[in-house]
């Protein structure tokens, strides 16, 4: 079960360095199998390889699963040698959370190893392989050398809505969210710990940036979270891990929010998305990281009205 006298002293603890400077992230023990590797908050970089998100890695009794490859080759090698500071099982499963590009990347790496799988949901699969040229010349421009060697590789192994790893001492069920920051999000939910690692799900303490015609999906992929998950910990896709009520406050407001100004803007007689958008005050949320995007903070609106406004048409 969770430790909750440590999960309170983890809330304090400063996640502004990083506690090992060789990696791009620091490894945060979350419970007695569980870790997290909580990296920057801003860009993909050449100096974070890619790896500017949380993710992470459980120890069961056979095997350890690693949770989101990474955004580049050297970034799923980081990756690899924070699990080999903590045990030397072998790496048998590498879990997606996603499509985005350092939920993945890392792929090719992790599969060089003997008796690996990279299991995702199908949608997340198809994702990765539509936007694979996109997402490569992405990164390619944003690491630089750090990028070098990395090939794009698809999980071995996808499922629709569920699926129970098969490995031994902990369970560790897979849940397909319907789609939320990317058409393949998946929750990670360690229901004995009452742990969930989220993915893009959840943005705490950044910014999320809304893709066109994901934001109905993303509020009913927080609101599973809320009703029907109900964790203890949240491990999120960016940021620290904390609890549920914080990472509702930093993602699900937000997108509620917006859903909702919106929707007043039309009722008040706005004749178009623009113009629904163009007094919206998003202030309230100014404590989150890259909140000064005023480029992404406009996106994120133009791309609710519009989801808006399609639905009242």
């Amino acid at each position: 079960m969770v430790r909750v006298g440590f999960f309170a002293f983890l809330l304090l603890v400063s996640f502004g360095t990083w506690a090992d400077k060789g990696h791009p992230f620091e490894t945060v023990r979350v419970a007695e199998r569980v870790y997290a590797l909580v990296g920057e908050l801003g860009q993909r970089s050449p100096k974070n390889l890619g790896n500017n998100m949380t993710a992470g890695f459980v120890v069961a009794d056979d095997a350890v699963v690693v949770i989101d490859a990474g955004g580049s080759r050297a970034g799923a090698e980081a990756i690899r040698q924070a699990v080999r500071k903590v045990t030397d099982k072998p790496i048998r499963w590498v879990v997606n959370t996603g499509g985005q590009d350092h939920r993945w990347l890392g792929n090719d790496y992790f599969l060089g190893e003997p008796g690996v799988s990279v299991v995702a949901a199908a949608a997340g699969k198809q994702d990765m392989i539509a936007r694979t040229a996109q997402q490569v010349g992405m990164a390619k421009s944003n690491l630089g050398e750090s990028f070098a060697g990395t090939k794009p590789a698809y999980p071995t192994l996808t499922f629709e809505d569920r699926y129970v790893l098969p490995v031994k001492g902990v369970r560790i069920e897979l849940i397909y969210s319907g789609g939320g920051h990317t058409l393949g999000d998946i929750f990670v939910w360690l229901p004995d710990e009452r742990i969930v690692f989220t993915g893009d799900i959840v943005f705490a303490d950044r910014l999320l940036g809304l893709p066109p015609g994901m934001g109905q999906r993303w509020i009913r992929a927080l609101e599973y979270l809320r009703d029907e998950i109900r964790p203890a910990v949240v491990v999120p896709g960016h940021g620290r891990v904390t609890d549920l009520e914080h990472a509702l406050r930093d993602s699900y407001d937000y997108l509620v929010y917006l859903r909702d100004s919106a929707r007043r803007a039309f009722d008040e007689g706005a004749f178009d998305p623009v113009e629904a958008t163009q007094k919206l005050d998003q202030s309230r949320f100014a404590y989150l990281a890259n909140f000064s995007d005023a480029p992404m903070r406009n996106r994120n609106a133009l791309h609710m009205a519009e989801e808006m406004v399609a639905a009242i048409r």
